[in-house]
């Protein structure tokens, strides 16, 4: 049989050459272009791992999985289980025999690692000068990431601070052993967080800041250091933090569906308040205090992950060494009573944007899921931004959700689910709402849940929360043996990259617009804090970071009271995004005690309005936050003494007497002043009414009466304020005699095909010698005026004596019903006629009077 072999560049040719035959044409083959960045996510068991520069805590190496050699840069911070330390870390803190040279992990160590550990790599091969490799982005390694074991609690041995499970209960040598990986926490060198000191190896320990030894409402669990007895109770771990069933129900949970045998510890129960605690006056007569952790007893149900460790010890000489034990157990604290525990068990996020035409997921999916200790308070969600010179961090807000009530309105007490789109106003169990703007992109390296009230900033600000329990934070405490309750700020598990549509060519992971990693600033837990990695995992170079440096231009200001006036601030061209900017005014410097008095505050050109504020000097402050964190600056408005108020001119008036006057006079000074009418001329003594009443502040004032005689009123009227008093405004109203109602209209006809409007006016006094229509109100309701229609369209016709005929041509409809069908019956009366004698005197008038007939 022929020889199958393939020429550099060509498709395989058959070698025919042995039996004299001639080879067929070939097709030379085409090499496919391989784009100089494309994604790569791998799972697998890492088979190597090697460092570049053994003595440098930021140093990088490579790793092999599934055959693939991938480049691990330098900077690249490693996520574990509970834990995350640098590449280097990763060697320098293996267990003996290995570190520092090995990690032990890989199956290349020597001697051979007791088990295989995973590896999960996500990154880009990348194709430029230096080569074809496969550059990581993200590392995640643990023994086997999805491994975990189940079952109730069997036994606890106190003297090694271990206990079985899945065995036969008090029974030792029956189940799992399971230990807790528990550093000592300092000063102790005896005592862990979660119960005695005792780590095979560091590097997956149980986390320090969050629980990760919990029940599964988040609340922290424990072994007791020492056997439990009544004169010998571990303070951290004490017994009555399982409170017993004694044949009355104390758990504080209603209604109670789980209620344990006489004499067996609850599995769920409400912790009393601390006040109570204190006091010693607790329901259940002994106190389950929420300050401390609650203990570990046979018969819980647990589910566990770690690290499989051999110590040559019972049952096979192996133990499991946890960084996560959850029990079944619900756990809950007083509602609205601090401190409550709060955890995270699900955390995706797409990373954002359409990096290349045809990506089938832009990322835009996010999902957070947890518990509460306490259902009745709102869980607020944050990105955790850190700033790449310093590390610190500062949180990003994301929305917030309502967590179940329980039975009988809702179902899992305590669980919350925020899962977007959020589109609520206002936060439900089933409801999210969304982040203040309007994305959560670009992705952050942590997320945090916060019980409503312990934010590091007040809500929907950059404004620091003198309540804050974000560690780092001024005024955060600790509970449960150094846990920072009511927060729990853990590593995303899943980021959601940008997919290609099949048969269209693979994207890149868009590591340049992710900050953590394009601008670094991300620590280990040992404090060593991540540059940019190095090499980049992109064809494209990472971006430069520019941080958000806010600036306050045309400072310091000056304003009078009661008057307003804008500022101006600035942020850094070019700045990274996202960018929140907060302006703030107080009594103090920092002090936000005059928000109240801005308008715009989260613009770059709010306003500030000096209403009733004393002269005197204030301070404002203008905070931007970006990826870098949170920067300030501050600057001074001085709010100068007002002037005294004016008044605007009011309208002088001719009035016939019987007729009610309305005299309104307005100011528009701040503050708003009280108002003094006085008669200066005129009859004596008409009943005056004045609204609002004299001693009311008021933007304006109003005096009423009804004069009866004729004659010429003149009033004053005064302003006053803080400021001082205005100048006296006089008005002038005269008054002449009243006519009588002595002129009767009918009928009453318009023609709209016409415009023309017919008024038949007849008056009992046959001296009259003509009549005068006066402006009436449309069917649109403006005024007309019938005086403009001129002579030539305005007539008035003797018809007998004492009756005419008013006739307006080119009159627009007078009101009839203001809407609707314009006819008649009509609802309006606004026509009215003057009665005149030779001399033009008007001598009577007509009562507001409506159309008889309309018609085309």
């Amino acid at each position: 049989m022929a020889a199958i072999g393939l020429a550099a560049g060509l498709a395989p040719v058959a070698s025919l050459a042995a039996t004299g035959a001639v080879a067929p044409l070939v097709t030379p083959a085409t090499n496919p272009v391989v784009a100089s960045s494309t994604q790569f996510d791998i799972t697998g068991f890492l088979q190597s791992a090697t460092l570049d520069t053994p003595s440098d805590p930021h140093s990088g190496g490579a790793l092999t999985v599934n055959g693939h050699s991938v480049v691990v840069p330098r900077e690249t911070i490693v996520i574990l289980p509970a834990s995350a330390l640098t590449w280097q870390e990763l060697f320098t803190h293996a267990p003996a025999p290995y570190g520092p040279g090995q990690t032990g992990l890989a199956l290349s160590d020597s001697p051979k690692p007791l088990t295989t550990y995973e590896v999960h790599v996500v990154g880009n091969r990348v194709i430029d000068n230096s080569g074809d490799r496969y550059i990581a982005g993200l590392v995640d390694v643990a023994q086997q990431d999805l491994n975990s074991g189940a079952g109730y609690v069997s036994f606890i041995d106190y003297d090694t601070g271990e206990m079985e499970v899945g065995g036969t209960p008090g029974v030792a040598g029956t189940g799992t052993r399971v230990r807790i990986n528990d550093p000592a926490v300092a000063p102790s060198t005896t005592s862990g967080r979660y119960g005695r000191a005792m780590s095979p190896d560091d590097r997956f320990q149980v986390d320090q800041d969050n629980p990760t030894i919990l029940a599964e409402t988040g609340f922290p669990m424990c072994i007791p250091r020492s056997a439990p007895t009544t004169t010998n109770d571990d303070s951290e771990c004490p017994q009555a933090n399982r409170p017993v069933y004694t044949g009355t129900d104390t758990s504080g949970i209603t209604p109670q569906p789980a209620l344990p045998a006489r004499g067996a510890p609850y599995t769920l129960f409400r912790m009393d308040s601390p006040a109570d605690v204190d006091a010693n006056t607790c329901a259940r007569g002994t106190c389950a205090d929420p300050r401390k952790q609650a203990p570990f007893e046979i018969g819980d149900y647990v589910t566990f992950a770690g690290n499989l460790v051999r110590d040559g010890g019972a049952n096979g000489g192996q133990y499991v060494s946890t960084h996560t034990v959850v029990a079944s157990l619900g756990i809950y604290t007083q509602p609205g009573i601090d401190p409550a525990y709060v955890s995270v068990d699900v955390s995706l996020i797409g990373t954002g944007g359409l990096t290349v035409f045809g990506a089938g997921e832009a990322g835009a999916r996010t999902r957070f899921e947890g518990m509460t200790t306490d259902e009745s308070r709102m869980i607020r969600l944050y990105g955790v931004d850190v700033n790449p010179v310093t590390g610190a961090t500062s949180d990003r807000e994301w929305g917030t959700i309502m967590p179940d009530p329980g039975p009988p309105g809702g179902a899992v007490r305590g669980r919350w689910r925020f899962r977007p789109p959020c589109t609520a106003t206002v936060a439900t169990q089933k409801a999210c709402t969304p982040p203040p703007a309007g994305q959560f992109i670009p992705p952050t390296r942590e997320v945090r849940a916060v019980v409503d009230g312990l934010s590091e900033f007040l809500p929907g600000t950059i404004n620091a929360n003198p309540a804050s329990q974000v560690p780092g934070t001024p005024g955060a405490k600790t509970a449960a043996n150094g846990i920072y309750y009511g927060q729990y700020h853990a590593p995303i598990g899943e980021y959601i990259f940008p997919e290609n549509v099949p048969g269209t060519p693979i994207p890149e992971n868009n590591f340049n617009s992710i900050p953590f990693l394009a601008y670094g600033g991300y620590s280990s837990v040992t404090g060593v804090k991540a540059g940019v990695l190095s090499p980049w995992p992109s064809s494209v170079a990472a971006p430069a970071v520019v941080c958000a440096t806010p600036t306050i231009n045309g400072a310091p200001y000056s304003v009078a009271n009661g008057a307003s006036i804008p500022l101006s601030g600035g942020v850094t061209n070019g700045a990274s995004t996202p960018v929140t900017l907060q302006w703030t005014a107080g009594t103090t410097p920092g002090g936000t005690d005059l928000n109240r008095a801005l308008t715009g505050a989260t613009t770059t050109t709010p306003t500030f309005k000096a209403t009733g504020l004393a002269a005197g000097t204030y301070n404002l402050t203008l905070t931007v936050s970006n990826t870098c964190g949170v920067a300030s600056t501050s600057t001074m408005v001085t709010v100068q003494a007002a002037p005294p108020p004016t008044v605007g001119p009011i309208q002088n008036q001719t009035v016939t007497a019987g007729n009610l006057v309305t005299l309104t006079a307005s100011s528009s000074s701040l503050p708003a002043p009280t108002w003094a009418w006085t008669q200066t001329a005129g009859p004596a003594s008409p009943a005056l009414t004045q609204s609002p009443a004299a001693a009311t502040a008021g933007g304006t004032s109003q005096l009423k009466f009804t004069p009866t005689g004729a004659g010429t009123y003149s009033f004053t009227v005064k302003a006053t304020n803080a400021n001082g008093s205005s100048p006296d405004t006089t008005v002038t109203v005269t008054v002449t005699a009243a006519v009588p109602t002595n002129v009767t209209l009918t009928p009453v006809e318009y023609r709209t095909s016409k415009q023309r409007l017919v008024v038949t006016a007849t008056s009992t006094d046959t001296t009259v010698s003509s009549m005068r229509l006066l402006p009436y109100l449309t069917e649109k309701g403006t005024m007309f005026d019938p005086a403009t229609l001129g002579a030539a369209n305005l007539t008035v016709s003797l018809v007998a004596p004492g009756s005419f005929t008013v006739t307006a041509v080119g009159a627009p409809p007078p009101a009839c019903n203001l809407g609707g069908t314009y006819a008649t019956p009509c609802a309006q009366t606004p026509l009215t006629v003057k009665s005149l004698d030779a001399a033009g005197t008007v001598i009577g008038t007509s009562p507001p009077s409506r159309l008889d007939k309309i018609r085309q």
